[in-house]
């Protein structure tokens, strides 16, 4: 796996991260695109899914891997193109920073008219109460307290001594619910620790679970999309994803991204 010489191309000091240049998509990708690199390149070399290199071109939140990969990928993609990895992980803060304060602007409104919607509603529900009140009040008043009672409705004797309906037996299938057939996994990966290492996983993009191998230790993992690996110890680990090897890339005590299948 050939890596490329970091450069230094920088934005000028003292700069703001909050200002224009907090672009860490587009700062990556008008060095690949520079050095007329492709980006299928990128993702062989760094064992990376192509849509999540558009995504970070793109700068799509809603696609980007969760942030504790995220940052590792920007730093290897940036080292495959020959930026600087401090660079991208930097704007990428600064980007993230300006959408945190932006979506927090965007909701304050909103809050407001949560909060006033609610005082109209615990308004018009304590005028009900105050009406119904008034009413139940207006009843009780009104009524003559020495008026004799009705007559309780007669009852026929047929119907007395009628039996009550019998209630209906449910069927075997309303009694006995079918039990649930939990989703067959569509990959199955196994991590076997050859050294002392640990490993982050993340299973169908979801939140990301951290192991801690002892030289020897194995775990199994399944998922239905596939995983995010970063690895604490490249040499000292081996991968099987469905009863096939993967290597590893990277050698004893580096620490890797990958992305499978």
């Amino acid at each position: 796996m050939s890596v490329h010489k970091a450069s230094t191309l920088q934005s000028g000091a003292g700069a703001d991260d909050d200002s224009a240049q907090a672009s860490f998509g587009r700062y990556l990708q008008t060095i690949r695109i520079e050095r007329d690199i492709r980006l299928e390149q990128v993702a062989e070399e760094t064992r990376i899914a192509t849509a999540t290199l558009n995504a970070i071109e793109d700068e799509d939140f809603n696609r980007l891997p969760p942030d504790v990969f995220l940052r590792g990928f920007l730093r290897a993609y940036a080292k495959t193109v020959g930026a600087d990895p401090d660079e991208a992980v930097r704007r990428y803060d600064a980007c993230l920073r300006r959408l945190q304060r932006s979506t927090a602007a965007d909701q304050e409104p909103q809050k407001a008219r949560t909060g006033l919607r609610g005082t109209l509603v615990a308004a018009l529900l304590l005028l009900a109460g105050l009406v119904a009140a008034t009413l139940v009040g207006y009843r009780q008043w009104g009524q003559d307290p020495y008026a004799p009672s009705p007559a309780p409705p007669a009852v026929n004797a047929d119907s007395a001594a009628a039996p009550p309906p019998a209630m209906a037996t449910p069927s075997p299938s309303e009694a006995v619910k079918r039990p649930q057939i939990p989703a067959v996994p569509k990959y199955v990966l196994t991590v076997s620790a050859q050294e002392d290492s640990w490993i982050k996983v993340s299973i169908d993009q979801g939140t990301p679970s951290e192991h801690t191998l002892k030289a020897g230790g194995q775990i199994r993992l399944e998922g239905q999309n596939g995983f995010n690996l970063l690895i604490g110890n490249a040499g000292g680990i081996r991968l099987n994803l469905d009863g096939k090897p993967v290597q590893v890339p990277g050698k004893r005590g580096e620490v890797v991204n990958l992305h499978l299948p």
